[in-house]
């Protein structure tokens, strides 16, 4: 009768043991980095978007005429 509950129990343990191990896997699975085809252009909307844009002609023009 003795064995028999230590076997429970070594059962009982290990099986913990498995779980705990393999609850560890959930949140990485979780975590895909994938794309799909939907993703879009996405390199050469951040090249545009960092692209330097020149200043326009009327921007270096210092002298502003007055009406009066």
């Amino acid at each position: 009768m003795a064995s028999l509950s230590k076997n429970r129990t070594a059962i009982g343990l290990s099986s913990l043991a498995a779980i705990l191990l393999l609850s560890g896997c959930e949140d990485y699975l979780n975590n895909w980095d994938t794309s799909s085809f939907r993703t879009g252009d996405a390199t050469e909307a951040n090249t545009a978007i960092q692209e330097i844009e020149p200043w326009p002609a009327a921007a270096y023009v210092t002298t502003v005429g007055t009406g009066g």
